[in-house]
């Protein structure tokens, strides 16, 4: 008598379940988000030709670099390193307007008019931050389809 089931294939699937969940989940997005990260080092290349700005911080300059932070055992968030995050947002969205010489600043509390900063300029944005969104997005798909792939071929074997 020949015995047929599901059984085998079950126990196939559970195991290829267990390859998305805790420390293997992690793993594997892990890997993916480091996979991810040199996409925003490309996007400030793109704006700013190295990873740091010129005059932020003249003996050591602060390198606009990413990091990512695990959300859960399938979710992963990019952004910009800890240090990065003031000159991403610069490079986003540019630089503040300054202090209107029109406007005086009185200080609620004297009411004498307050000392003004060293005026800085004006920069416009250049979507920095944008631009490494979309490359992310365009590679997260195939990174994630071969960490995919690497779960079925350790699961079912090369043959299925």
């Amino acid at each position: 008598m020949a015995d047929f089931g599901f059984g085998p294939a079950l126990a196939k699937t559970d195991r290829l379940v267990a390859e998305f969940d805790g420390t293997a989940g992690y793993a594997r997005l892990d890997r993916v988000a480091l996979q991810l990260k040199p996409d925003i080092a490309q996007a400030v290349r793109g704006d700013l030709g190295d990873l740091s700005m010129s005059g932020w911080r003249r003996g050591k300059p602060i390198e606009v670099t990413g990091r990512y932070d695990r959300l859960s055992d399938h979710e992963v968030a990019m952004s910009p390193g800890k240090r990065a995050r003031g000159p991403m947002r610069v490079l986003q969205q540019g630089r503040n307007p300054g202090l209107s010489a029109a406007a005086p600043r009185i200080s609620k509390k004297t009411g004498r008019e307050l000392k003004r900063r060293r005026w800085n300029g004006t920069t416009a944005g250049k979507g920095t931050w944008t631009d490494a969104t979309k490359i992310m997005q365009d590679h997260a798909g195939p990174y994630m389809a071969a960490e995919v792939h690497k779960s079925l071929v350790k699961t079912f074997g090369m043959g299925g």
